[in-house]
């Protein structure tokens, strides 16, 4: 696929997404389309453009919005290896430090889990 069609691609993935239930099943997959079609981007556009940094940066944020925290954070240490401007590369940080704070919010506050008493007998 082309660079024109990735955008068009993008873009109409982009609206179906922001269309559906936050953090829906449904939600979360259309998310992470998106996140794959800006990491298509980011690869053709490469870091030393506006485009690319813009891809770069939709597809960590897509990453997060799908759910998927720790590929959040997988992709803007990659991307903060590229050369990027100033601005990108500070927005890049923010959004792994947040995709950070909530994986340790959510470990902090996980499901509880309770022990079950059981007996085992012979069969």
């Amino acid at each position: 696929m082309g660079l024109d069609e990735l955008n068009r691609s993008v873009t109409s993935a982009i609206l179906r997404a922001e269309g559906l239930v936050p953090g829906s099943w449904e939600a979360e997959r259309a998310f992470r389309y998106v996140a794959e079609l800006e990491e298509e981007i980011s690869a053709v556009a490469g870091a030393n453009t506006v485009q690319g940094e813009v891809a770069r940066l939709g597809a960590v944020t897509a990453s997060m919005s799908a759910g998927d925290l720790v590929r959040a954070v997988q992709l803007a240490e990659r991307y903060l290896a590229d050369a990027l401007s100033d601005r990108s590369r500070a927005k890049l940080k923010e959004l792994q430090d947040e995709a950070e704070a909530e994986m340790a919010r959510a470990a902090l506050s996980g499901p509880n889990v309770e022990p079950v008493m059981f007996t085992l007998r012979a069969a």
